[in-house]
């Protein structure tokens, strides 16, 4: 079973609904974080921080930053919904709905209650080629606003996510009724007339959206008749997390907002590493980010206090990061608690950062630990155990520490080298077509050796290269 299975839907349809899901949760933010992301990449936390803060306020040529209007930006709302019609999802109208809430321009809809103003959500649909209805998608947006209200949007948000650490009790569990109840039975009596039912209906968020996620699901039998109780529930970077199994609550360790309560509750280990696992929680999910590889950054306390480590809270390393590990050829060896480093370095730290598992803030990892590359030219070390290791696209360097690794090399890997091969390593080698070619060790003894496929190339640099090739073996 792979880390992201759900519902025993099974391999291939819960990646379709992870997929779904993020894409959905992506659409909520309506690309607001895509200047800090450019930013970030272009520039990293070091010393090119100044510059990656002046690209999330600003923009760019290639990006949009939180202030609205500035000439030079791409249209933004133009690239959120490409990318989520491209993924097969359409905005439901409000006139389309018959609801009489309020929604603004965009077509977000806003909470209704007193108190809940500044919570927003999207409602989307997948049709088929004939134009009927097949799935709804329900997404909820976490701690932030449009543009044109951002700051004022916030605030109303950071007071939700305060009462629901510190607030009345069951704050958080009565959260998406009290915020989105009317739109809800809406939805339910929409989804109802086109013949769906609760099985049809995904919800996700991020963040304080994500809270609404696990809010909607601990609320589903009791109210909205019902409709809701075998929806789908997928949520990225919850600050609570429902008990059982009715909600996929994912998340990076390192994200201080992820599991920051205790299950629903606050209590003195939400200021600083809480990293107690759940049953709906992915656990060691690591990003591999500037600010986890720093040794300066981490010098300061890790904490939901100190802003810098929320740099792997972001809805854009979330929806690229989760991404690769879902398309990863290990992707069916990984369980929920697997540990998983994803590589999201910028530029400048990438060219001379070596990712690898530092297990910081974190309880301690156990098990095999599974290395995902970025498509850039990463640096990549392995540990003392058993690691599994996934460049990705680009020349990547990968030093091998241990002798009892599995590499992957899939698609378009570039011109890659592993330094320290040794003749207990595996590489294994993934064609287009599916098909998998494993090789046991190297050929030559004292020099180094060069694997050609097609373009790409995988040179091993070895202490202990010896042996003969074993014949490929094809495994799937």
């Amino acid at each position: 079973m792979g880390v992201f299975d759900y519902k025993n839907l099974g391999t291939e349809a819960s990646k379709t609904l992870f997929a779904d899901a993020t894409a959905i949760t992506l659409y909520t933010y309506h690309n607001l974080d895509n200047g800090f992301a450019v930013g970030y990449q272009q520039h990293g936390l070091g010393l090119g921080l100044p510059a990656t803060l002046v690209g999330a306020l600003l923009g760019s040529t290639d990006s949009q930053g939180v202030i609205p209007g500035i000439p030079w930006n791409p249209d933004s709302e133009k690239a959120a919904l490409d990318a989520v019609h491209a993924a097969g999802w359409t905005p439901i109208s409000v006139s389309a709905l018959g609801y009489g809430g309020k929604v603004d321009a965009r077509g977000t809809f806003f909470g209704e209650k007193a108190g809940y103003t500044t919570a927003q959500a999207e409602v989307l649909g997948k049709y088929d080629d004939a134009g009927k209805l097949l799935e709804i998608g329900i997404g909820f947006r976490g701690t932030s606003g449009p543009r044109e209200s951002l700051i004022t949007d916030s605030i109303g948000d950071l007071v939700s996510d305060l009462l629901a650490a510190l607030g009345p009790k069951d704050y958080a569990k009565n959260y998406a009724g009290e915020a989105f109840g009317g739109l809800l039975e809406t939805v339910a009596d929409y989804a109802g007339a086109h013949g769906l039912s609760g099985k049809d209906v995904l919800v996700s968020g991020h963040s304080l959206g994500g809270l609404a996620v696990n809010s909607m699901a601990d609320l589903s039998t009791s109210k909205w008749a019902g409709f809701y109780k075998d929806a789908n529930y997928l949520a990225y970077a919850s600050p609570t997390q429902s008990a059982g199994d009715k909600v996929l609550n994912i998340g990076y360790e390192n994200d201080p907002v992820f599991r920051a309560l205790d299950g629903s509750a606050f209590n003195l280990s939400s200021l600083g590493v809480h990293d107690k696992p759940h049953e709906s929680t992915t656990d060691n999910i690591v990003s591999f980010n500037d600010h986890y590889a720093s040794t300066l950054w981490n010098v300061l306390p890790f904490s939901i206090a100190n802003q810098s480590t929320w740099v792997s809270h972001l809805p854009s390393a979330y929806g690229d990061g989760m991404t690769r590990v879902l398309e990863s050829g290990f992707y069916e060896q990984m369980t929920r608690d697997s540990t998983i480093i994803v590589a999201n370095l910028s530029d400048p730290a990438r060219a001379n950062t070596w990712v690898q598992d530092l297990n910081r803030n974190a309880e301690p990892h156990k098990g095999n630990t599974f290395i995902i590359g970025s498509d850039g030219n990463d640096l990549i070390q392995g540990g003392k155990g058993a690691d599994f290791i996934e460049g990705g696209k680009g020349n990547d360097t990968i030093r091998d520490n241990s002798g009892h690794n599995t590499f992957l090399f899939s698609g378009h890997f570039g011109q890659d080298r592993i330094i320290g091969y040794q003749p207990t390593d595996k590489l294994v080698f993934q064609g287009a077509d599916g098909s998998t070619d494993l090789r046991d060790h190297a050929k030559a003894v004292g020099a180094d050796t060069v694997l050609s496929f097609g373009a790409d190339s995988v040179t091993l640099v070895g202490v202990g290269l010896g042996g003969l090739w074993g014949e490929g073996v094809l495994i799937s």
